[in-house]
């Protein structure tokens, strides 16, 4: 059998740090450097850390059993099909206003980039609403015109550039022998908990993007079975070897440029937290970029932008309306020869939501907030199912993920509800 080559192998890893590297990355890692300095560093860390069994078994098991994990939460013991209902309401709750959020931010570096961001066109909207349109409407042509293949191949595109740019950016701003001791001495500045809750719910990204990433494993075998000289089928033990592989360059590719834009943000806007709003959050930090490089670098942040954004846009528009018609054609099987229509539908609803959101919500920044504590809400119990769905519905026990990484899973399930506990009894108080 031709084995595919390195660039082909990858790919759900890769939208996995295209989702990652958009909004969590872009927006709040830079607003923890701009409000703390580095003292959130060790926290990039830890969210990576603990997070990373949930974002492992959704490639591991769709590899080792050849179903995606809906199909496992289909199988948790309990009232029929409870699991798969709660997972449907977290995704239309969240499909919207996590699409909002990131179209939201793409028009606001476009707009910034075209200049004049504050001219009204088009009856009242303003440029940044008209671009964040523009960005919703190219996404959903590009996907329906290509699919996933397309989407695949456009993102590698994006992120090679984005991690050029950013690398560029951030040697000069890497953090000195003084702020190393925050990688691994946690700390908790006054005033941080409810942006360190956002950054555990939405670092690297939501849980949910687990089950994602079990469409799109199947996705790419399929894919990658195509392009063998015979379609050869793809052993089982072979595949489990790629998807892992695959996942885990872009696991670490979402933590090193977290720790770069944490740091960005440090060295260059600090105490211009509170000013990192729409607009205004996209030219403080471009000036991360220019301080070191000068006027012309200018561009290459906002082109690195816009790859984040667009790439994310694509991917979560991507992955919500796969969630929505791959979740109602597992509850009801009979619907799964319309599995299609379903995804249009909801990628032009939930775009047609979305752009009634844009013109509603003035600030991107305090959407994202809002969404990723929404999205920590409900990341302990999507964590459990995938803990359990790897643990009872793998039937080779070679395949199942060592002890090591279950422990590791459940201690993340702590972390995450500690972090939701403490932000409920902060916003009462």
């Amino acid at each position: 059998m031709k084995r595919p080559n390195l660039w082909r192998r990858l790919g759900p890893g890769i939208l996995l740090a295209a989702t990652s590297i958009g909004a969590s990355h872009l927006v709040l890692s830079p607003q923890a450097g701009a409000l703390f300095g580095y003292q959130l560093l060790w926290l990039v860390l830890a969210a990576h850390l603990f997070k990373y069994p949930a974002f492992e078994f959704g490639p591991r098991y769709a590899a080792a059993t050849g179903t995606n994990l809906l199909a496992g939460y289909a199988l948790v013991p309990g009232p029929r099909n409870w699991a798969l209902y709660i997972y449907l309401g977290s995704t239309v709750l969240q499909g919207v206003g996590v699409l909002s959020g990131v179209v939201n931010i793409s028009g606001c570096v476009i707009a910034t980039w075209a200049g004049d961001p504050k001219t009204e066109i088009f009856w009242t909207l303003t440029t940044t609403e008209v671009f964040s349109l523009a960005v919703l409407c190219a996404v959903i042509t590009l996907l329906f015109a290509g699919g996933f293949s397309l989407l695949d191949h456009i993102n590698k595109l994006m992120m090679a550039g984005l991690t050029i740019a950013t690398i560029l950016a951030f040697i000069p701003a890497a953090p000195g022998p003084e702020a190393l001791k925050h990688f691994v001495v946690p700390t908790i500045p006054e005033g941080s908990i409810v942006l360190i809750a956002a950054i555990i719910g939405w670092m690297p990204t939501g849980i949910d993007v687990s089950v994602w990433h079990s469409f799109w494993t199947l996705e790419k075998t399929g894919l990658l079975e195509q392009g063998t000289a015979s379609g050869t089928t793809i052993d089982v033990a072979h595949r489990l070897k790629l998807a892992l592989a695959d996942m885990r360059v872009g696991y670490v590719l979402s933590l090193i440029t977290g720790i770069m834009f944490v740091s960005l943000g440090a060295a260059h806007l600090t105490e211009m937290g509170s000013d990192l709003k729409g607009i205004q959050f996209v030219q403080a930090l471009s000036t991360a970029y220019t301080a070191i490089f000068g006027r012309w670098m200018y561009h290459v942040f906002m082109m690195t932008a816009f790859f984040a954004m667009f790439s994310t846009s694509y991917t979560v528009i991507d992955g919500f309306s796969r969630a929505f018609s791959e979740t109602l054609a597992t509850l009801r099987p009979a619907l799964a020869k319309r599995k299609h229509v379903f995804y249009k539908f909801f990628v032009i609803g939930s775009s047609l939501c979305a752009a009634s959101t844009l013109v509603l919500v003035g600030n991107p920044v305090t959407l994202v907030l809002a969404v990723s504590l929404v999205s920590l809400a409900v990341a302990p119990l999507l964590y459990a199912l995938n803990i359990y769905c790897v643990r009872n519905h793998i039937k080779d026990p070679s395949m199942r993920p060592a002890l090591a990484t279950v422990i590791i899973g459940w201690m993340g399930i702590a972390f995450m509800i500690v972090a939701l506990g403490v932000t409920v009894y902060v916003k009462c108080l």
